[in-house]
């Protein structure tokens, strides 16, 4: 009986204990993260807020009801936000300079522009053999509903290095095998572009667009700089923005 009784006190003690060790990685995890956090927070660019003209926000959470009202010019028959001409100009002089040559392949794209492109995916997978149902899932994975695509904001661009776009005319990740989009991925925030939709999976559910090698948004590059540095979609960087906005109000 007192040997059964050792057993079981050896075994609560064991079993608490293993609960206790749970318990403090667990607290040290979260701490870590709000380190982490509170780190990330605090290393944020100065003098930038969620607010700024380069850093709007749209998707399918934050849709424009009507068009927006900007500045507009045209860059290889394509309009753009007049701001970011210049910077668009600059990449893809670089471009040129490290010896690829690239095209301008959309730019701004008013509503209207968009619920014909997104109608026309839409006819083409279901022409593919997609049901319905299916067809719209798909489509709305690759592109954005009417009121919910950057291209709306005039600072967003469809831009390819002309080999990767002769054998993906239609758009797609695998551009990225080319060296020529591989230098524009790389290079991009050095002109203040970053890569609105990249590949990796949290990537991919703060955007909610699957992997899009050749579409750059303009942020600025002190911002896109800190952005790709710290791999964050502009759903998070906003998002840190406006914490860092918060905490200031109430201090």
């Amino acid at each position: 009986m007192w040997k059964q009784l050792r057993i079981w006190s050896f075994t609560l003690a064991a079993i608490l204990l293993i609960i206790a060790l749970q318990a403090t990685l667990g607290t040290h995890k979260v701490g870590q993260k709000q380190t982490v956090a509170q780190k990330t927070t605090s290393s944020l660019p100065k003098g930038v807020k969620a607010s700024d003209w380069d850093l709007v926000l749209v998707n399918k959470q934050h849709m424009l009801k009507h068009e927006m009202n900007f500045p507009k010019a045209t860059l290889e028959g394509k309009i753009v936000d007049q701001r970011i001409v210049s910077a668009v100009e600059d990449f893809q002089k670089g471009a040129q300079q490290a010896g690829y040559a690239t095209t301008l392949v959309s730019g701004y794209r008013s509503i209207a522009d968009q619920t014909q492109v997104f109608n026309q995916v839409l006819q083409n997978n279901e022409a593919g053999g997609d049901s319905y149902d299916k067809a719209l899932a798909a489509t709305k994975a690759v592109v954005q509903t009417p009121g919910s695509s950057e291209h709306h904001t005039g600072q967003a661009i469809d831009l390819a290095g002309n080999d990767a776009l002769a054998k993906y005319p239609g758009l797609e990740g695998a551009m990225d095998q080319f060296a020529s989009q591989k230098w524009l991925i790389e290079h991009a925030p050095d002109y203040g572009f970053i890569l609105r939709f990249p590949a990796d999976k949290k990537g991919m559910e703060e955007t909610g667009i699957d992997y899009e090698s050749w579409h750059f948004r303009y942020v600025g590059v002190k911002n896109a700089k800190y952005m790709t540095k710290h791999h964050l979609t502009l759903e998070a960087y906003v998002k840190e923005l406006n914490n860092r906005a918060k905490k200031q109000s109430q201090s």
